[in-house]
């Protein structure tokens, strides 16, 4: 009798197996079409016939098997109807196999009943093994009032207590391990599914994405969009598909690419945004904004990869970039002569004020301006006089470019010039150098009384900058100067505060 309940266990857990298979596709749970409720029910049915064939045989008349176990599984998985279903199919396999007779008919309705039963009481709740134990009970109920009958009419009762007790003990352990092995059929299914959806979904996202993406694992391209397509240069998807990405990226950033991936593929690094160098297959080259993730491809560990094409932007933003330093540039420069302006020269006296402050070193400032250059106007013109300011800021800048010393039009005809780490004496040899270099341009003057050439007026000072005075006052020391050289006579370089350095010339 063991041998056959153990072939009944084991037809059972195999039958739930296929049952799993057939609604694989379709999960099934009481809220379900009636149809597929009810045809759930007639496998189940099926299933409750084919436990009755290899049943256990008691006497010639009485037999017991686990027919009611299916019964219990379709109320908790399709509700009232899978089980009504079942038990009918079950009844009607019952009275086929052995006839309309008595011993036929009685369990034909005591099975019936059985689905009529547990499936009220199944409801909607599903297929829990709490709920198993719940309505095996009650099925055992019917199954054991049943078999006693049976055993009564054939004068066996004094073995109904010992056949129910080993009924209930396997009927119980059974159903629980079959109703468990179907459970997790049907959860495997529905997390097969679930996935399946899910990568579906992740497909369709990935295909309508508006950016080139792409799917790693292993590093070699197993999925890609065909945006991605397009931007690597490829004619068609399987070009690149089990290609490695690195081999698109450009050899003066591939390594630290490929480093920078693997940091993200193992949590080391969070996902971001990375500038990065392509090569296409046409050998073109690209610059893409990079994004990478870990993700899930076919139940494996991949990489999901995100390439926008920033080219025109980066060539926009270069353009742009030079745009502005030109406009910067330019609104440091003094429009007429080229050379830098009074705001300019403000901003590097300043900074000049602030380091030799800091580094207790010299610095002096030179300012200069063209003898009787009203004049020089009145007798050639605006015009000439613009170009004789240009010509003098040239020649002044060309000079002090040597040691790259700072020079600016202070306004006017006026020039000033600012030389750090630079003392009065070296100053002042900068200033003749100057005031010589004009000298030899020999640019005629017609009306001049002094010189037949354009001159010019130098005046410097030179000390220590203390951090807390204003730098303006070595301009101011520097104009001194130069006031004094034009009393003395013009075409001469004076120090502030020392006369006998002056020179006449």
């Amino acid at each position: 009798m063991f041998k056959d309940f153990i072939t009944n266990a084991s037809l059972l857990v195999t039958s739930f197996f296929i049952i799993g298979q057939l609604f694989k596709d379709y999960r099934l749970r009481p809220s379900s079409s009636w149809k597929m409720r009810a045809a759930a029910g007639v496998c189940f049915g099926l299933q409750g016939i084919l436990l009755m064939i290899y049943s256990v045989r008691l006497n010639e008349s009485v037999i017991v098997d686990l027919r009611h176990i299916p019964i219990v599984v379709a109320a908790m998985q399709g509700g009232p109807v899978s089980a009504v279903f079942s038990a009918a199919v079950i009844m009607s396999g019952r009275i086929g196999l052995f006839g309309p007779s008595y011993t036929s008919v009685t369990p034909s309705i005591l099975i019936m009943l059985i689905g009529i039963t547990c499936g009220a009481l199944a409801g909607n709740k599903g297929i829990s093994m709490r709920r198993f134990l719940l309505l095996n009970t009650v099925a055992m109920i019917y199954v054991s009032v049943a078999v006693a009958m049976q055993f009564g009419l054939n004068g066996l009762q004094g073995q109904v207590a010992s056949v129910l007790a080993y009924h209930w003990v396997i009927s119980t352990t059974v159903g629980l391990l079959s109703t468990y092995a179907f459970l997790s059929i049907v959860r495997a299914h529905e997390s097969t599914k679930k996935l399946q959806q899910s990568e579906a979904r992740y497909k369709r996202l990935i295909t309508a994405s508006p950016d080139a993406t792409l799917v790693l694992s292993q590093d070699l391209i197993v999925f890609i969009n065909e945006k991605g397509v397009r931007l690597l240069r490829a004619a068609a998807r399987k070009e690149l598909l089990g290609q490695s990405i690195y081999d698109f990226f450009h050899p003066d950033n591939r390594d630290t690419s490929w480093t920078r991936c693997q940091d993200i593929r193992s949590g080391k690094t969070q996902p971001e945004l990375i500038e990065q160098k392509l090569v296409c297959l046409d050998d073109t080259e690209i610059i893409v904004e990079l994004s990478v993730s870990p993700t899930v491809y076919k139940g494996n560990a991949a990489l999901l990869v995100t390439l926008r094409d920033i080219t025109g932007r980066k060539t926009t933003e270069r353009q742009l970039q030079e745009a502005l330093s030109l406009l910067q540039k330019l609104s440091d420069l003094d429009g007429l002569t080229g050379i830098a302006n009074r705001r300019k020269l403000d901003e590097h006296l300043a900074k000049a004020w602030s380091d030799c402050a800091a580094n207790r070193s010299p610095l002096s400032v030179i300012m200069f301006d063209v003898d009787h250059f009203k004049a020089y106007n009145d007798s050639h013109g605006h015009l000439g006089g613009d170009e004789v300011l240009r010509t003098i800021a040239l020649t002044a800048n060309a000079v002090l470019l040597q040691k790259s010393h700072f020079i600016a039009r202070y306004g006017g005809e006026e020039f000033a010039c600012i030389l750090t780490e630079v003392g009065a004496e070296e100053a002042y040899e900068w200033a003749e150098a100057i005031r010589m270099a004009i000298e030899r341009l020999a640019l005629p003057f017609k009306l001049s009384d002094a010189n037949e050439h354009v001159t010019v007026s130098l005046g410097l000072a030179s000390l220590v900058p203390e951090a807390s005075a204003p730098p303006e006052q070595l301009i101011d020391l520097a104009d001194k100067a130069l006031y004094q050289a034009k009393a003395e006579g013009r075409n001469r370089t004076v120090c502030y505060g020392s006369t006998d350095e002056a020179a006449d010339k």
